[in-house]
């Protein structure tokens, strides 16, 4: 029976070869998509997972109040975890760790710069990497402990049994000497953050210049604890929320835990409240790719119905001959899922061409688990449901088939039919107008916060790291560089404008409301800073060597700023910064040094290059190559032992729009693709239509018509359809970008010409695709057409 439904199938396939041809490239593209969209879900979801009892390990975060906002953040107290693992019986382990650093290391005669982090002695033991040589129980018990990760280690000594080996790292400190401990397997490419040294907290919790790391009214580090099995995490978080004001009085904190497992996918608050964060972009590329999928299986149910006609004789002999209707339902679902099989087959073969691509968009490393049992069985049920979604409804309707109507004459689509055809084809092209108009906002948005004018000009200005002896020889650098004239100017500061760095509540001034507080970003900066930056100064002066020490005593402060200090007295110009009193000398115009997302916020400038380790060069227009060569050789020169290392401002800017810029690109391509399968759709309809108007066109031929006219008499059932789904289409789209753009405290208005240059974009694809089939039958002959019937 089985090889009897499988000859008949690959009868029909080669019967209708354009209606197969466009069936399995459909449906192809459709899983194609749907494949590569859902291997990126699934390595979302594993983001933070798979380690020994990750389920136990949780953030400590703070909710920080300023006035009526509340920003929450992970930097905690750097004496948080110790004090929270002897008072607190719930905690099994807890420890502290550091954001990440670049620090150059030496084994031999090779210099490797590694990016790492400090952490505490438990941290191995709270998140359980696996070892490759060491145990976490000894590392990091030492202040003379390194870990390191496997392509560490190879970098510096070309092996993986390195412990007991000695390995140098080279810092604005000196040179410091660590002893191998443990060496990590490289890690997945689901664990949050990447590193490839950790040291011992302990290091930089007793350098001199951070001593604000033992006060609790400071926060900088992050805390991770492991709760005890059965720990109401709830119960916990409220336990712990005037964990810090019991110890500092001043303490505007509030502690709760959040499951670390959770961070990736949901850590995101505003004002207090969780918020959707990352899992947004999920769930959206869940939907786009099941709308792809089903974009697919309506082209399937669409030709295959509007085929109906061709076999109808067939479902008449069989009925006759004894088929049941539950034969030929099983018959047309067999055909249907003989077309998904091979589609799958086809779109695997995509799949593996296009993955690198893929990977370079979604800046993941992602591969097919061909390995797997369960991609397998997951294939299977996707390709299954496919095949009796895109088949189910042909099915039933050509199984219903009457036997006496085959025999009177061709069967002809009910209206019934042909209106579910339209809707079909109108829901189709709903879901193109809607990704269409979405991608152009989108575009727009994104265009938006990386051409703006953010308050000082990134462009042709280059970031310096003072690494190794550049910083003691700033000086020197400055003026070496500065000697060359297309450089215009050279600064130094604590902060590299892109994100939160360095801030305080701890700003006074007369007047001040008690309740009141606002969080200031702090910058620490040396002269020509506001200059070479290139910000707007729109009161006073900038710092001057010719000032002496009045700059040093004094402020520079931005309009956001300065509006919430003068908000009572719009002449005062004196504030106190902890126990320091400065006057403001200086107003910058407002500055983005955050993503678009984020409001701009208070800022001051304070003369202090104290551990101004990021140099900005202002490099004039032209000769960039031979300019930067320069900047390189007196670098290298003053500061043999390191690399040089740069990077342009334009570009690091826009690397805080990574993944908007990947959410941009990606729906890109996923609308293209909407529109070429829809269109594979309208390309099989329309000649479907011309073959069942052969008669009316040859007669309308005979008696005159022009070419034009015929066109349009084909055309204009699938335009009127295409022009009703753009209004809907536009109309969801509206909805959901306007949702969307809520994201961004700065963004576009939605435009009224986005809908427009949707809707030619669309109807001219549209229009040229029927049209093109359409000229096939106009071009034929009339007298022939006119005999066939």
């Amino acid at each position: 029976m089985l090889t009897n439904y499988l000859k008949i199938a690959f009868r029909g396939f080669a019967k209708h070869k354009l209606t197969f041809l466009i069936n399995t490239l459909g449906l192809s593209l459709g899983l194609w998509a749907a494949i590569l969209i859902g291997l990126w879900i699934k390595s979302e979801f594993e983001v933070g997972k798979g380690l020994p009892e990750i389920e136990q390990v949780y953030q400590v975060l703070e909710n920080q109040t300023y006035g009526a906002d509340i920003f929450t953040t992970t930097s905690t107290p750097g004496i948080l975890a110790e004090t929270m693992k002897e008072n607190l019986a719930e905690v099994e382990k807890a420890a502290t760790y550091s954001w990440d650093e670049v620090h150059l290391f030496v084994s031999g005669d090779k210099r490797v710069k590694l990016t790492g982090f400090y952490a505490g002695a438990d941290y191995l033991q709270i998140f359980q990497h696996p070892f490759v040589q060491g145990n976490k129980e000894k590392a990091l018990t030492d202040k003379s402990h390194i870990v390191l990760t496997e392509s560490a280690a190879i970098k510096l000594f070309g092996k993986t049994d390195v412990i007991g080996e000695s390995v140098e790292m080279v810092s604005n400190d000196g040179r410091e000497l660590y002893v191998v401990q443990g060496v990590l397997a490289d890690l997945k490419s689901n664990f949050q953050g990447k590193f490839e040294y950790i040291l011992p907290y302990q290091v930089m919790f007793e350098k001199p210049y951070n001593e604000w790391l033992k006060h609790w009214g400071n926060a900088g580090p992050s805390t991770v604890l492991k709760l005890k099995a059965g720990t109401d995490a709830e119960k916990f978080s409220k336990s712990i929320q005037d964990f810090i004001l019991d110890r500092h009085e001043w303490s505007n904190a509030k502690l709760f835990v959040f499951p670390q497992t959770e961070m990736h996918l949901h850590g995101s608050w505003k004002d207090g409240k969780l918020q959707e964060g990352r899992i947004k972009t999920v769930k959206l590329f869940a939907i786009i790719g099941i709308f792809i999928l089903l974009i697919a299986c309506i082209n399937f149910m669409n030709l295959s119905t509007a085929k109906s006609q061709k076999r109808a004789k067939e479902v008449g002999v069989r009925k006759v001959s004894g088929a049941d209707k539950f034969s030929l339902v099983y018959q047309f679902l067999s055909e249907s899922l003989l077309i998904t099989f091979f589609s799958g087959m086809l779109a695997l073969i995509l799949v593996q061409i296009t993955l690198p691509v893929f990977n370079n968009l979604t800046g993941k490393v992602l591969e097919i688990p061909f390995s797997q049992l369960t991609f397998w069985l997951q294939l299977i049920g996707i390709l299954a449901i496919t095949g009796l979604v895109a088949g189910s409804y042909p099915a039933f309707y050509l199984s219903g088939t009457k036997v006496v109507s085959v025999f009177k004459n061709h069967v002809k689509g009910s209206n019934s039919v042909v209106l579910a055809r339209k809707g079909l084809v109108l829901f189709q092209f709903v879901l193109a107008t809607g990704l269409i108009v979405s991608t152009l906002v989108i575009f727009r948005q994104i265009n938006y916060a990386l051409d703006k004018d953010l308050g000082y000009e990134k462009d042709q200005l280059i970031l310096v790291g003072l690494d190794g002896e550049l910083f003691g020889k700033y000086e020197i650098l400055k003026s070496r560089l500065e000697s060359n004239p297309k450089i215009e100017s050279v600064t130094r500061t604590t902060h590299n404008l892109i994100g939160r760095s360095s801030n305080t509540g701890d700003i006074n001034w007369e007047g001040k409301d008690p309740e009141f507080n606002a969080l200031f970003e702090r910058f620490f900066v040396d002269y020509d800073f506001v200059e070479t930056l290139g910000m707007d100064l729109i009161e006073g002066s900038d710092f001057s060597r010719e000032k002496g020490a009045d700059s040093i005593q004094s402020v520079i402060v931005n309009r956001r700023a300065l509006e919430i200090i003068t908000q009572k007295d719009p002449d005062l110009r004196t504030i106190s910064i902890g126990d320091e009193v400065r006057q403001i000398t200086g107003v910058v115009e407002n500055f983005h040094f955050q993503t678009f997302h984020e409001i701009i916020e208070p800022v001051f400038f304070v003369l202090n290059p104290s551990f101004g380790f990021n140099s900005f060069v202002r490099v004039k227009p032209g000769e960039m190559e031979a300019t930067l060569s320069f900047i390189q050789s007196v670098a290298e020169e003053l500061n043999p032992e390191f690399p040089f290392e740069y990077r342009f401002m334009d570009e690091n800017y826009a690397r805080m729009y990574q993944d908007d810029i990947r959410l941009r690109d990606l729906a890109q391509y996923f609308s293209i693709l909407t529109i070429l399968i829809s269109c594979l759709g309208l390309l099989g309809l329309s000649a479907h239509v011309a073959e069942q108007k052969t008669k009316e066109i040859g007669i309308r031929k005979v008696l005159g018509a022009s070419t034009f006219n015929i066109l349009q008499v084909i055309n204009r059932e699938f335009i009127l359809v295409v022009m009703s789904s753009i209004i809907l289409g536009s109309g969801f789209a509206y909805w959901f970008m306007q949702d969307w753009l809520e994201g961004y405290a700065y963004r576009i208005d939605f435009e009224w010409w986005f809908i427009p240059f949707a809707a030619i974009l669309i109807l001219g694809i549209a229009l040229i695709t029927v049209t093109l089939q359409s000229i096939r039958a106009v071009r034929s002959n009339p007298v022939q057409a006119i005999k066939s019937e």
